[in-house]
């Protein structure tokens, strides 16, 4: 808009002064006088050339060509920056989706441990049973005979509470197992798969049974003699009940 109106002052500028320059060239009335001419005074007298009318005619329209010039490039900055209000208001709007869609999820996240934290919290784990470290092989995971009725005694406990869930927690001695593509904690979990693999075939749902491997970071006796490394080598089945079950 600054640009338009300085091209427009400046085409009323040339107007006026075309019509100024106009009215001085129009000879003032003087009396008639005769005063001899010499013939220096024809020759030697300087020459002054005014400004033609077509010359003024191409200084407007030079200004007026610059003026519209200065309103074309106006409008399009113009709508270039239309142009970007509307980008930037359709970003901000997206913008503010997304964060909208994380706020929801972080909600649902708190409010999904908000109700299972209470259940583990205020009923801790029942231990049904322990099998010790001479229910497998050393190094395998494999269960022998000796522990079969072990699992059906298990199973009958298990029964007594059907909206009991189930965890099963390996773990190992500090001797390392000796494989190169296994350690304690990959043994440990293989294990305590073995005896959920052994509920589920007696009729346990698998959604009720969760299994960790621990490895040995969870010894309950000292690694420095046989005997404690016997009792660390254990698979615990335990249970965790629901409000009024246990």
């Amino acid at each position: 808009m600054r640009s338009i109106l300085i091209g427009l002052s400046l085409i009323f500028f040339t107007l006026s002064v075309i019509i100024t320059f106009k009215a001085l060239e129009l000879p003032a009335p003087t009396p008639l006088t005769h005063t001899p001419l010499s013939d220096r005074s024809l020759t030697d007298a300087p020459l002054t050339h005014a400004p033609s009318y077509q010359d003024s005619q191409k200084d407007v329209a030079s200004e007026s060509n610059d003026a519209v010039k200065n309103l074309t490039e106006t409008q399009d900055t113009n709508a270039l920056v239309t142009d970007l209000k509307a980008t930037i208001a359709q970003l901000e709007d997206k913008l503010r989706t997304t964060e909208k869609t994380i706020e929801n999820i972080k909600a649902e996240s708190v409010k999904t441990e908000t109700i299972k934290t209470p259940d583990i919290e205020n009923h801790p784990p029942r231990t049904l049973t322990v099998f010790s470290g001479r229910t497998f092989r050393p190094g395998h995971d494999a269960i022998n005979e000796a522990a079969a009725s072990k699992i059906e005694k298990l199973v009958n406990e298990i029964s007594v509470f059907p909206n009991s869930h189930i965890l099963i927690e390996g773990h190992t001695d500090n001797i390392p197992t000796g494989k190169l593509h296994s350690d304690n904690r990959d043994l440990s979990l293989r294990r305590a798969k073995t005896i959920a693999n052994l509920l589920i075939s007696k009729g346990i749902p698998r959604d009720r049974i969760s299994v960790n491997g621990y490895g040995d970071t969870r010894p309950i006796d000292t690694n420095s003699t046989e005997e404690g490394r016997a009792r660390n080598r254990r698979v615990e089945v335990k249970l965790t009940f629901r409000e009024g079950e246990n």
